[in-house]
């Protein structure tokens, strides 16, 4: 039988083989030693972060400023409107913005905002104005006819009749 030759790995190839076992250990012992708190404050730039990994926590909301055109705050408008029995005598109590205002006549009171109403989404509910309890019914909203700037709220008694009563109105345009 004959013996097959050992065969010596080259020189080249022990360096390759030691260069692959250093960079593997390098790789293992930073995973191990490198976290969250050996970083440097304001090294990494915000390019530099996987998305969506931030939350309230790691951000410093004092010093977020307010967004111009976010569409909740910019398209969302809401009227809270005093209206005691008797006519003529609705008015508004606090409103979403200083031009909205509220005036009563035929049976309704209208609201009116500062610009063009009839393409939103609108729903009004009874309650009071300030902090007592509402008394039961509900209120009934349409664009007004004549004003496109301006919603109708009909306020009713639990048994569908008219009845002057306090209401919340939250109208939300696209």
């Amino acid at each position: 039988m004959s013996k097959s030759p050992s065969r010596r790995p080259s020189p080249a190839m022990v360096v390759a083989v030691l260069a692959l076992i250093v960079a593997l250990a390098g790789t293992a012992y930073a995973a191990q030693r490198i976290n969250g708190g050996a970083i440097v404050k304001q090294t990494i730039g915000g390019g530099k972060l996987k998305k969506k990994t931030l939350t309230g926590f790691q951000i410093n909301t004092a010093k977020l400023g307010t967004v111009p055109l976010a569409k909740v705050s910019t398209h969302t408008f809401w009227a809270v409107v005093h209206n005691p029995g008797g006519q003529g005598n609705a008015a508004l109590a606090r409103a979403s913005g200083p031009n909205i205002s509220a005036t009563e006549g035929g049976g309704a009171v209208t609201v009116s905002f500062p610009f063009d109403v009839s393409t939103c989404a609108d729903v009004a509910g009874r309650n009071n104005a300030g902090t007592a309890n509402p008394q039961s019914g509900y209120a009934q909203t349409n664009t007004s006819a004549s004003n496109p700037n301006a919603i109708e709220v009909h306020t009713r008694d639990k048994a569908g009749g008219n009845e002057d009563a306090d209401f919340h109105l939250i109208v939300i345009c696209p």
